[in-house]
């Protein structure tokens, strides 16, 4: 699936070309058109790829990072965030409809789900077909179906809800109930793809039975169907192929994505005629290290655009002592690639130039440092006496970066098309699921010993023992607490905030940029006015409540 191409517009001329002495004759003898296209194997094939197409539009960009990952307990505004995009993760009164990255994303989703209804439609009619070949045609457009308006769903509430085909121009559209919207379409859908699709794809990429289980996993966790997003999220740990691997670190190796934790990944390619603008996630949790005299930018350390900053509740988060996840999933020293000059000592390329750490050093020590010593005295990291020498400093250009989503496989230091897949679904999310919704059954041990994989792989060497959980320490606190350890800039905060009611309270609570200005309607966003302006019905397609 690394070559998965959205152009499907296909038009055959043929022109009869004769001599000096002819009349140029065009004869058309095929005008191809979804009717003709896609009533052959091969043409519903195609279609079937463009259903793919949107997974683009979301995974790896910014517009879903700013609506999945800010705005939370663990993530806001970095330098870049503050000076381009700081309404979302604010919640401000800027933060309307008019906003171009709910645009973005909602116009895209229904664009995919469209596309596969007309795939989900034309199916049983496509001669030629095997039956085999038309189930897993019609289960994997169903899988993406119900992902796309389960994203809808949950970013927006109440939306238009379609399973038919949209053919020419529709003026009207019409509020359905996300209850609704989930009875009729997600679920019944991941419950086909379940049924009909294989356990392993002929192509990596496409979607699988495994992958379905997992996403019903998340659905009923979302709808407090906890017995069910138990036996789904189980049945993924135990009925495949599926290991967590050994070291949570070598997750973000990006020679190895296609590896055995990847329930699902969407892909990406180091070949530019098919990677598109290719998978940014690189560039959105880096902080400028350049501002650092002995390091100019290069590969490795890539492009930082600088969005997202680790927030005071995240930073404290990990025990570095016994937890690999802090070293896994955060680049905190940087080395020279130029001699320069730090507190009065040389530098020299291969020497440190810069070290985060998350607790406080005496101001002297930091000072008489050959490297940029950077600390953490708990004070707001958004705070504007932070000092340069601590996390949030320089205006919030210091903090530990994110290093899941390095690419130093881009074409050039500047290059912002990454060819990282990005990972969707992995097996570690599973176990965090299936402990969850047992602990909402009262079934402790049990909910204990599924969080306990998970930390046993976390453990550093050594200290597995002490990593280990009892019934006892089981709470919603502490779920979300691990939830943020092993999924930290995954898109998950978001909505697990929502879907435990804890939005509001945590955001308040950690959150001292958004704290001032979060209510009750943002557990919505509002829906694009674009949308608003093109309906002829706007008295039944009304914005959302607030905005």
């Amino acid at each position: 699936m690394k070559n998965i191409n959205s152009i499907f517009c296909l038009t055959l001329l043929l022109v009869g070309l004769f001599s000096c002495q002819s009349v140029l004759e065009e004869t058309p003898v095929g005008l191809a058109t979804a009717d003709s296209y896609y009533s052959t194997p091969g043409g519903l094939e195609d279609g079937l790829k463009a259903v793919y197409t949107p997974l683009r539009r979301f995974y790896g960009r910014e517009e879903a990072f700013f609506l999945t990952v800010p705005g939370t307990d663990m993530f806001t505004n970095g330098f870049g965030g503050v000076t381009n995009y700081p309404d979302i993760n604010n919640y401000s009164a800027n933060f309307l409809g008019s906003n171009a990255f709910v645009t973005v994303i909602w116009d895209n989703f229904y664009v995919g789900i469209n596309q596969a209804n007309a795939v989900i439609n034309r199916a049983p009619g496509v001669a030629g077909l095997t039956e085999a070949n038309r189930t897993r045609i019609i289960g994997e457009a169903r899988f993406l179906r119900a992902l796309y308006y389960f994203h809808l769903v949950q970013q927006f509430g109440d939306v238009h809800f379609s399973l038919e085909e949209t053919i020419g121009v529709q003026t009207t559209a019409k509020k359905t109930p996300v209850k609704t919207i989930y009875e009729q379409g997600i679920v019944p859908d991941l419950q086909y793809a379940i049924e009909h699709l294989p356990a392993k794809a002929a192509a990596y990429g496409r979607i699988t039975k495994p992958a379905s289980e997992a996403l019903l996993a998340r659905v009923q966790l979302t709808l407090g169907n906890w017995a069910e997003a138990e036996r789904l999220a189980s049945q993924v740990t135990k009925g495949y192929d599926f290991q967590l691997l050994k070291s949570y670190a070598s997750l973000w190796d990006i020679n190895n994505d296609a590896n055995a934790e990847v329930v699902w990944s969407v892909q990406y390619t180091a070949d530019p005629l098919t990677n598109g603008a290719g998978n940014e996630s690189h560039l959105f949790f880096l902080f400028d290290y350049t501002q650092n005299p002995t390091i100019i930018r290069d590969l490795p350390n890539g492009r930082a655009y600088q969005r997202f900053m680790p927030t005071n509740y995240l930073i404290k988060l990990f025990d570095p002592a016994k937890d690999s996840r802090w070293e896994g999933s955060f680049k905190t020293v940087w080395f020279a690639n130029n001699k320069g000059t730090i507190n009065g000592k040389t530098v020299m390329p291969g020497d440190t130039a810069i070290k985060i750490v998350p607790y406080s050093v005496p101001d002297a020590v930091q000072n008489q440092a050959p490297y940029w010593y950077i600390d953490f005295k708990d004070t707001w990291v958004g705070a504007s006496t932070i000092t340069n020498n601590e996390i949030g400093g320089g205006q919030r250009r210091r903090f530990p970066v994110i290093k899941k989503y390095i690419d130093p496989l881009r074409t050039s230091v500047n290059a912002t098309d990454g060819r990282r897949d990005f990972i969707v679904i992995r097996l570690a999310e599973m176990y965090l699921i299936a402990g969850e919704a047992a602990w909402r059954q009262n079934k402790l041990t049990e909910a204990a010993a599924y969080f306990n994989v998970v930390r046993t792989r976390a453990a550093l060497a050594g200290k597995e023992k002490e990593m280990q959980i009892t019934a006892s320490d089981l709470s919603l606190d502490f779920i979300l607490d691990e939830r943020g350890r092993e999924l930290a800039g995954e898109m998950h905060r978001w909505y697990d905030l929502k879907r435990t009611g804890q939005l509001l309270a945590r955001v308040k609570k950690y959150n001292l940029d958004a704290a001032p200005n979060i209510k009750e309607m943002h557990l919505v966003r509002p829906i694009p006015q674009t949308q608003i302006d093109r309906v002829t019905n706007p008295g039944e397609f009304t914005q959302n409540p607030g905005y």
